[in-house]
């Protein structure tokens, strides 16, 4: 009775820590996944803003600007007078009047021609504003802000610092557009008078040879790189109607008869005044490195300007970037993409790309089209941090963009006419300005503008490269760095991975299993669990021995492995030759099941064979040099670490798995199934692959599932095995990075809660998610196989 009783009792024990330990098993396994999404969900959401402030100024700004943590702003009147504003009241904490106007004003133009750059006569570079003003003259400002502490508060302190005035105009024509750029040697201003002229002032110091510095000005009329080409448009345009153009004719002044028309004397405006046409200069943009200016104008085009030789600049390249007017120019961080914006209100992304038809090398393309707005586009904030941008239009609307993604993260409206844009320093704010005297703050939640479906998944226009394409680098060396978070290359090496090694790995181990179960000798099934044993090596001592022994010899001696299948094969075809002619009391002491030791000095005699001819194959089919032969050839390159290297390292690590799993499924074959069939006349051959592989077919699949898994999630083999290139290339000398193998190198790197970060967990969720949807397919399949062979 107290038997039964403890019998009982040890049932529903058992029974219960099954239960619970099947239960705790799936709430893990659903705990990490929970885990895991919420580490990626917020990669799914947007932009937002979480504060809308408004500010009365006491006029319309010129220009605004902020500090880095948005508390106190600045505008600029056109009457040279400064505010210092704080964000937190409104309150003005500082003024100042700009002392080298001397009576003159910013220039400003009207708000109802929208064929014009809104944007007054301004060029901001981060701090460091030029003004343009309305007698001809150019003023440097810079504006600062300083930090300090006292009791645990920061008190952010405005300074403002004239520096130098520039006299563009001795008629005292005034500026109309203005566009500057300064390093620690040289500054580059580009200006557009009232009066039509486009010039280049550049100043900058020259050395010595006794390390002496003077200071040189040079200033350009660059008019006429402007002028001709716009003459040979409207020339090739014109049917024989007359058309006047009036600018600057040529370098004497004087005016000069092209076709029908006249040229006028110099230094009037220019109108390039056909049957229909009107083309004047509406916007300007000059590159970080004060190489590249472009130019755009009222007839849809970009003059591409190089000023690298201030004293002798050339007209490089001019574009049609739109049937509209160009209204708006604006480069995004780094100064390689520019972003245009038109008076239709288009808004597209130009870059500089090798194009082997233009005389330069290069040509300015368009790689991004987002969406537009309903009005004229009237100026473009960048951002400081990636390739954001916001642009506005003159119904007030204000879109914040990102130029990789091509997304409109944030679409903002105003009922007022807006004046000025900015981007806060640390891209976490958004400023306007209307010509109502008003100052509008938006502060925004934009934690991962570069993230789409596309941009994971698809294929992106990067800069610098020819057309778009699947890349990942999550890195660069300058703080302009331009992201590339495409998975497709990590998902294809780790396709390519498991698929050499599957390729490796479920022939030796199913056929080994086979022979095992059905032919060898039981003697001898000690090999299995030395075989089980191979499972237990740790996978960084098998990538380390792969990357740092297998690799260098297999690259010393490839041609030998070319060759080697061969001898094998002949070794072994000699072997059954040999056991064949043998007598049979030369058999007679060998038991059944152990011939193929006989097969093993034969495949190391051709291995040798293979080595010692490798040279000799190379030197007469492979023209000396294997890897020159691949190139010229085949068009392929031969790295080091390669595919096969990890096909062969990561093969050494599953075939222990399939290998047991399978040879357990062949051996629990009914023995009766294998009577029958060789009662029947079918040899053990026959029998081990058409009764006893079909009817342990589902715990084979099953293995060969299991070694799947484990060839997708392998890291270090991989990690150390391939050079972590993220190419997708299915050549099988070249390596690859593979998703556990990227996120085990860069999630040390990755700063906790960023874009990088969580793209790194978005690969854990994709591998976590492709082990599950496999392994139920697999059962799925398992299941039906055994049911269909268990009727055998």
């Amino acid at each position: 009775m107290k038997s039964l009783k403890r019998r009982k009792f040890n049932d529903r024990a058992a029974h219960w820590v099954i239960t619970l330990g099947g239960a705790a098993t799936v709430f893990v396994v659903l705990a990490l996944f929970f885990f895991i999404f919420l580490e990626v969900y917020p990669l799914l959401q947007g932009a937002k803003t979480t504060m809308e402030n408004t500010y009365a100024l006491h006029g319309n700004a010129v220009s605004i600007g902020v500090d880095d943590h948005q508390e106190v702003a600045f505008a600029l009147y056109n009457d040279g007078n400064v505010e210092f504003v704080s964000l937190s009241d409104g309150e003005v904490l500082k003024k100042y009047q700009i002392a080298g106007l001397n009576g003159s004003s910013i220039t400003r133009q009207d708000t109802t021609n929208l064929q014009s750059n809104y944007i007054t006569a301004v060029s901001r570079d981060r701090n460091r504003l030029v003004l343009g003003t309305n007698d001809g003259r150019i003023l440097t400002v810079s504006i600062n802000f300083s930090e300090s502490f006292e009791k645990e508060k920061r008190t952010v302190l405005p300074e403002i610092l004239e520096t130098e005035t520039t006299l563009v105009d001795n008629e005292g024509n005034g500026i109309k557009h203005i566009i500057s750029r300064q390093d620690e040697n040289a500054a580059v201003t580009a200006v557009c008078t009232e009066d039509g002229r486009l010039m280049l002032i550049s100043s900058g110091i020259e050395r010595t040879l006794f390390g002496e510095g003077e200071k040189k000005e040079i200033k350009k009329d660059i008019t006429d790189l402007v002028v001709r080409s716009s003459l040979d448009q409207i020339s090739s345009h014109s049917q024989g109607g007359d058309f006047v153009v009036s600018g600057q004719s040529n370098d004497e002044g004087e005016g000069g008869k092209i076709g029908p028309g006249t040229i006028p004397a110099a230094h009037n405006p220019i109108n390039l005044t056909g049957q229909r046409n009107k083309i004047e200069i509406t916007s300007l943009a000059l590159d970080l490195f004060m190489e590249k200016l472009y130019v755009g104008t009222s007839g849809g085009e970009i003059f591409h300007i190089n000023v690298l030789d201030r004293e002798n600049p050339f007209l490089a390249e001019k574009v049609r970037v739109s049937d509209q007017a160009v209204t708006a120019l604006g480069f995004l961080l780094g100064d390689v993409s520019l972003v245009v914006g038109d008076h239709g209100g288009g808004v597209n992304v130009w870059m500089q790309v090798r194009d082997e038809v233009s005389p330069s090398g290069w040509a300015l393309k368009k790689a991004h089209t987002l969406e537009s707005h309903k009005a004229s586009v009237i100026a473009v904030a960048s951002s400081m941090r990636d390739k954001g941008f916001a642009t506005m239009a003159t119904d007030g609307t204000i879109h914040l963009k990102h130029a990789t993604s091509e997304q409109t993260l944030l679409n903002l409206e105003t009922k007022s006419l807006p004046a000025t844009l900015i981007l806060s320093p640390k891209s976490d704010g958004i400023l306007m300005s209307d010509s109502h005297g008003h100052l509008f703050q938006w502060v925004i939640s934009n934690p991962h503008p570069e993230i789409t479906l596309n941009t994971l998944f698809g294929k992106v226009w990067y800069e610098g490269y020819e057309k778009p394409e699947y890349v990942w680098q999550s890195s660069g060396g300058t703080d302009d760095f331009e992201p590339k978070l495409s998975l497709v290359p990590l998902i294809f090496g780790t396709i390519k991975g498991t698929v050499y090694a599957l390729i490796i790995a479920v022939p030796v181990s199913i056929l080994a299993a086979l022979y095992t179960s059905q032919f060898l000798r039981k003697s001898l099934r000690i090999i299995k669990p030395v075989i089980e044993i191979m499972a237990a090596l740790p996978s960084v001592i098998l990538g380390f021995l792969a990357g740092l022994w297998l690799a260098p010899v297999m690259e010393r001696i490839f041609p030998a492995i070319v060759i080697m299948p061969f001898f094998i094969i002949l070794f072994i075809a000699l072997a059954f030759f040999i056991w064949k002619i043998l007598p049979v009391f030369g058999k007679g002491r060998y038991r059944h099941g152990v011939e193929a030791l006989f097969l093993i000095p034969f495949i190391i005699s051709a291995v040798y064979v293979s080595v010692r001819l490798g040279g000799v194959y190379e030197s007469f089919l492979l023209v000396g040099d294997y890897r020159a032969w691949f190139a010229d050839v085949l068009g392929l390159e031969y790295d080091q670490r390669n595919a096969v290297v990890v096909g062969i390292a990561m093969g050494f690590a599953v075939i222990p798995l399939i290998f047991t799993i399978s040879e357990d499924a062949m051996s629990n074959v009914p023995n009766s199934l294998r009577s029958a069939s060789l009662a029947l006349g079918a040899t053990p051959w026959q029998t081990a692959v058409r009764v006893v592989l079909p009817t342990a077919s589902p715990g084979v699949f099953s293995a060969i599932m299991i070694g799947f898994g484990r060839a997708v999630g392998e890291t270090m083999i991989v990690l150390m095995a391939t050079g972590n290139t993220p190419i997708m290339d299915w050549n099988l000398f070249n390596g690859f990075r593979a998703l556990s193998a990227n996120i085990a190198v860069e999630i040390p790197e990755a700063p906790v809660g960023g874009t990088l970060y969580r793209v790194l967990f978005l690969s854990a969720l994709l591998l976590f998610l492709t082990t599950f949807v496999v392994n139920t397919f697999a059962e799925m399949v398992r299941h039906r196989m055994k049911l269909r062979y268990s009727k055998l």
